[in-house]
């Protein structure tokens, strides 16, 4: 990836952050080098290291390696379950009526403390429309999508009325992905 390649969106960037956000709780992938690009870049975030940006890149090259060609969900889920286990990640977050999504949302949120992953159709900024995955950090009236890049000087946290997520998120399939 370039630095001028649009970061939201892509999905080898977003479960990248994801990745590392769940490393840094303690719940490592099974991949010897996901586990080792992790190390890396969380190391070079604990020295304060000026370059975030290159370790960043080694594990988006890693997991894009993971990813390979097909972004259906039924592939990202097939991933998610080699690197952490049947018994360790969720997919029926999206399951239910549109309430029981927003509070299994906000249960999850409350007892975990970690956010998940979601695919949302949505507007490019080349004014596509299409299937974009996301990382969920937060729901309540409304929802807080996580930057999909951190090591970037470029701040892409977004939020939206609960109500147009859930639309988005349906429109999709309402898939998801959590480590329960």
């Amino acid at each position: 990836m370039t630095k001028t390649a649009p970061k939201s969106g892509n999905l080898p960037i977003t479960l990248a952050t994801w990745m590392y956000l769940l490393s840094e709780r303690g719940h490592q992938p099974q991949d010897p080098e996901l586990r080792a690009a992790l190390e890396s870049l969380s190391n070079g975030v604990q020295r304060e290291t000026s370059d975030l940006e290159g370790l960043g890149q080694q594990l988006v090259g890693a997991v894009a390696l993971k990813v390979g060609e097909d972004t259906s969900f039924e592939a990202v889920h097939r991933l998610a379950l080699s690197l952490y286990g049947e018994d360790r990640v969720d997919s029926s977050l999206g399951a239910g009526s549109r309430d029981l999504r927003a509070r299994n949302a906000r249960r999850y949120q409350f007892s975990h403390n970690l956010p998940w992953i979601a695919c949302i159709i949505d507007r490019f900024p080349d004014g596509q429309v299409g299937a974009h995955w996301v990382m969920v950090e937060q729901v309540t009236d409304v929802v807080t999508i996580m930057d999909p890049y951190p090591w970037d000087d470029v701040d892409e946290e977004t939020s939206m009325p609960v109500v147009d997520f859930m639309v988005k998120w349906e429109l999709a399939g309402a898939n998801s992905l959590r480590l329960s």
